[in-house]
């Protein structure tokens, strides 16, 4: 169990301060229940999550920051992988795969693929589909957010950390 000021990694939110546990007396919430009162430390997610203690959501405490230099020193090495298929659907399916355990190897593993077909799609003056440009863009965030407070390094210099280390093939 979590308890307050500490610092978690929620779901598809990202980092997160634990406000408060306990039952949080808001109107329509059932009473006798205790809640994580999260606040996420992401600049476009701003609001409130309560989030029932015993929930089968995804909670997992932050990386160390040691944690964060060795998946930095590590992104040279992951190879891109991609879904067979250019159906929408399955293209999400393939990515939600990757990330059903939010672990961060896996996070980095859709990073690296997807900057990797964004480059391959401006060499054809494209661009990535709504699905893929949605899953980078959060899968980022999440990422470079978690990075950035653990290594205490602002957002920006961590994107430019990790993005630097993305070998194109």
């Amino acid at each position: 169990m979590y308890k307050t000021d500490d610092i978690i990694f929620f779901g598809s939110t990202g980092v997160c301060r634990v406000v408060s546990v306990g039952d949080p007396a808001i109107a329509g919430m059932p009473s006798g229940v205790d809640y994580y009162t999260l606040q996420p430390l992401s600049q476009s997610h701003r609001e409130m999550i309560y989030v029932p203690t015993n929930t089968k959501a995804f909670i997992r405490a932050t990386i160390t920051p040691r944690q964060a230099r060795d998946y930095i020193s590590a992104i040279k090495d992951i190879k891109p992988v991609f879904p067979q298929s250019r159906n929408p659907k399955a293209v999400q399916d393939f990515y939600s795969a990757l990330i059903s355990t939010y672990d961060c190897h896996d996070l980095l593993v859709v990073i690296v693929s997807l900057m990797n077909k964004k480059k391959e799609c401006r060499r054809k003056n494209k661009s990535l589909n709504q699905t893929q440009t949605t899953f980078l863009k959060r899968r980022q965030e999440m990422v470079y957010n978690e990075f950035s407070y653990v290594l205490d390094k602002p957002f920006d210099l961590v994107a430019k950390m990790v993005e630097d280390e993305i070998v194109y093939e």
